[in-house]
């Protein structure tokens, strides 16, 4: 049995989304990875993502993102990234403040539902570079840990949200990676090196007419 709910993990992938360039052109090719995890293949399930990774691992994905889970169930990757409505604000600080702590209460929630022992520390929210990531680009990192079927779990989490298409519609990205507290450093690894195998080859993400 997965020791931590898959609704919980794809629940952080539907708040948010990532990068400009993610957001505005395809497909996405994969960098150089890391060290793979052992007995690595090349997956694709559908037309819009491949990935590398060990034969007994599993993905589910769509236009919008996709969810990796190792053969164990104890390891997994969720990205995911979208158009979203912008959140009120009388001004940018407003709104990006706004948006970032609907982000981190709705993943708080669905966290205390899966796990027991819950904390979730945060990162001050910051604005990446225009020359990067284009304007009006913020990002907000998570650290969450807590205890499932007797082990004790981390999950680091990423969300993104940019006003570059405001002020009705924004884009919003997330990122997580999660696995045992126990051999943290080496399955983060792994995760990583798998993120890094992602290519993309679905529509961009436009703002709705």
């Amino acid at each position: 049995m997965v020791p931590y709910s898959e609704r919980m993990i794809r629940a952080v992938a539907v708040l948010a989304t990532a990068g400009a360039t993610v957001l505005s052109i395809g497909p996405v090719h994969a960098i150089v990875p890391r060290e793979l995890p052992p007995r690595s293949i090349n997956h694709q399930n559908s037309q819009f993502w491949s990935w590398a990774g060990p034969r007994n691992w599993t993905s589910a994905d769509g236009a919008n993102g996709i969810f990796i889970q190792s053969g164990n169930g104890l390891l997994s990757l969720d990205y995911g990234f979208s158009t979203v409505l912008c959140s009120p604000g009388a001004d940018v600080a407003a709104s990006t403040q706004a948006y970032f702590a609907q982000q981190r209460s709705a993943l708080r929630a669905s966290l205390q539902n899966s796990w027991r022992r819950v904390r979730v520390d945060t990162s001050r929210i910051r604005q990446l570079p225009e020359s990067g990531y284009g304007p009006l680009y913020f990002r907000q990192s998570l650290v969450a840990t807590g205890r499932a079927g007797g082990r004790q779990f981390v999950a680091r989490v990423t969300f993104d949200y940019s006003l570059a298409t405001g002020p009705t519609y924004c884009s919003g990205r997330s990122l997580s990676k999660v696995a045992p507290a126990d051999g943290l450093r080496r399955s983060m690894r792994w995760l990583g090196s798998v993120q890094d195998s992602l290519a993309y080859f679905g529509p961009p993400v436009d703002p709705p007419n």
